[in-house]
């Protein structure tokens, strides 16, 4: 479920509340349980130094001090564990929103948007998020739990060590946050930089071939290796700041135990102090710095995290414009008949739109060629039908067999683009991604209904045949048929395809087409197309001028029966 109002840092963590609620519990107790354990440690210690006890009149309090021990680490082991879960919990969950978020905005919104600024933000990004709530939000917790145990404790014992404490206690986080501010501003840069760097690494890669090709890939390769250097200089900046932090900490909780320590040594020559108490305030006063200790060392967490948020806010915080529903079952309700766009206006500006005021229908058994030169609203039209554009004007309906209106029925869809993408692994793998359950004979149909099987069998392993990235070994033409046997595979109702054929040799053009003839039977069939061989197919042609249609039969064109 998303959870709109809290996409910030306090929102997210009041949204595990209950978890890090827990976990400060646990942490609590265990934190008791140290102080108690310290007690009986200097009690144990007193008896056997001053009072002339053995060790067999400590058993006693020897087994205290163990369970005590032993119960304080099961605690704090548990404390871990919750905010651990909770933490991973929320960032699933978080993950998941932003990638429904990003489904909903769809393509269109998505546009200038660098692909690998979304990679890193989705990967690197929202992993940050999870030491901050496991680790630094419990830590800052316990830096008020813990130490106000221990001044508590210290209060009934020693009232100059009490004064110690509590005034050099608090400066160990004033001087943190003026050491934070400048950390920040580093952090925000070192975070910038590895946007900048995973975007630069991706379109390096995807744009290998023509660097090569042009030969400056080396040129790519030394930018790629000179952001990396300047992201490593960054961190190394980061890593001395946390030094330093460390070392504004170290210096003042020994500058305290010191003051402490020679205090209560003075005072024992003097005798106005016993030492059972002095012992103990100094077992006490180590640990009475040691939450903030903890606190500074994931202090950067919440720094990569407040870092990291900019990002995931800038993706959560684009506006959505795809009417994307989820993935439905295709067989779902009654066969759809017909499409319409009824007085539609779209396009990406409200003052300039693509379409205006168009009206078109698309009908089953009937194979519809949308054509018109290039920035006449091809694109647009699909993206409406689609359900990646809303129109600023009008509607874009379906009615099935029964005559009833659906709103939403983009689920039926089938869409090949103009450049089908195949991954690496077999033909049937391929197929398969449309249906995993698909069995052997599923898939021979499917392929012979798209003109694939010949070729498939003609291959040395058939459909277990592996074929690289993005189709590689096979034709343009092979790749065009896998893919329309692939979609195929989800028996749409409404099959919708762009450019098809387009770089296609002319034999590999006229199977193409004759497949897509063939698989119109039966669906609401839309092709985007320049090419003379898919346009004598067409039953019905669509054509695009200066943002309104001119639609009608094609003179030579036929209808096909289901």
């Amino acid at each position: 479920m998303d959870h709109p109002g809290n996409r910030t840092l306090m929102g997210f963590t009041r949204r595990i509340g209950l978890w890090l609620g827990v976990a400060v519990v646990l942490g609590g107790m265990a934190a008791v349980m140290l102080v108690l354990q310290l007690a009986v440690l200097a009690r144990i210690v007193s008896d056997l130094a001053f009072h002339g006890h053995a060790i067999s009149d400590e058993l006693a309090a020897l087994a205290m001090l163990l369970a005590l021990l032993v119960g304080r680490a099961l605690l704090q082991w548990a404390a871990d564990m919750v905010a651990n879960e909770g933490s991973l919990r929320l960032t699933a969950a978080i993950r998941g929103e932003l990638l429904r978020h990003l489904f909903r905005v769809g393509p269109v919104g998505l546009t200038g948007q660098a692909t690998g600024h979304m990679v890193t933000v989705l990967g690197d990004g929202i992993a940050a998020l999870e030491p901050y709530f496991a680790q630094y939000v419990p830590r800052a917790a316990m830096m008020v739990v813990l130490p106000l145990l221990v001044l508590g404790m210290v209060v009934h014992l020693d009232a100059w060590s009490f004064i110690i404490l509590a005034c050099t206690g608090p400066l160990v986080p004033v001087f943190m946050a003026l050491v934070g501010y400048r950390a920040q501003a580093i952090m925000d840069r070192q975070w910038t930089q590895l946007l900048l760097l995973g975007s630069a690494f991706l379109d390096t890669l995807q744009g290998l071939t023509t660097l090569r090709l042009f030969g400056r890939a080396r040129d790519a390769v030394a930018a790629v290796a000179g952001m990396a250097d300047e992201y490593r200089t960054t961190t190394m900046s980061v890593m001395k700041v946390a030094f330093l932090t460390s070392a504004v900490l170290e210096f003042f909780a020994s500058l305290s135990i010191a003051l402490v320590a020679v205090v209560f040594g003075a005072r024992l020559l003097d005798g106005k102090a016993d030492f059972q108490s002095a012992f103990l305030v100094l077992l006490l006063a180590p640990e009475y710095f040691m939450p903030l200790r903890a606190f500074s060392a994931s202090y950067h967490a919440r720094q990569n995290a407040t870092a990291a948020m900019v990002g995931i806010s800038q993706l959560f915080a684009l506006p959505e414009t795809a009417t994307w529903a989820g993935v439905r079952d295709n067989a779902a309700g009654a066969p759809l008949v017909s499409i319409s766009c009824e007085d539609v206006t779209a396009g990406y500006q409200p003052d300039a739109p693509v379409l205006s005021h168009i009206g078109c229908t698309f009908t089953r058994n009937v194979l519809t060629v949308v054509t018109g030169e290039s920035g006449v609203g091809k694109t647009t039209l699909i993206r409406l039908l689609l359900g990646l554009l809303p129109p600023m004007q009008g509607r874009v309906t379906a009615v099935d067999e029964s005559g009833v209106r659906h709103a939403r029925w983009q689920d039926r869809i089938g869409w090949v683009p103009q450049q089908p993408r195949l991954v690496h692994g077999t033909i049937a793998e391929n197929l398969r991604l449309a249906d995993p359950t698909a069995d052997p004979d599923t898939l021979r149909a499917v392929a012979a209904q798209a003109d694939a099987l010949s070729f498939i069998e003609a291959l040395p392993q058939g459909f277990d045949t592996p074929v690289g990235e993005r189709g590689a070994g096979l034709s343009g033409g092979q790749v065009q048929r896998l893919a329309l046997a692939r979609v195929l595979l989800r028996n749409p109702q409404v099959l919708i395809l762009d450019e098809p054929t387009a770089n296609l040799d002319p034999r590999s053009e006229q199977r193409v087409a004759t497949a897509i003839a063939r698989a119109a039977a039966g669906r609401i069939c839309i092709v985007v197309a320049h090419r003379p061989a898919m346009i004598a197919r067409a039953a019905q042609v669509v054509r695009l001028r200066d943002g309104q249609v001119l639609s009608g039969p094609h003179p030579h064109g036929v209808e096909y029966a289901a």
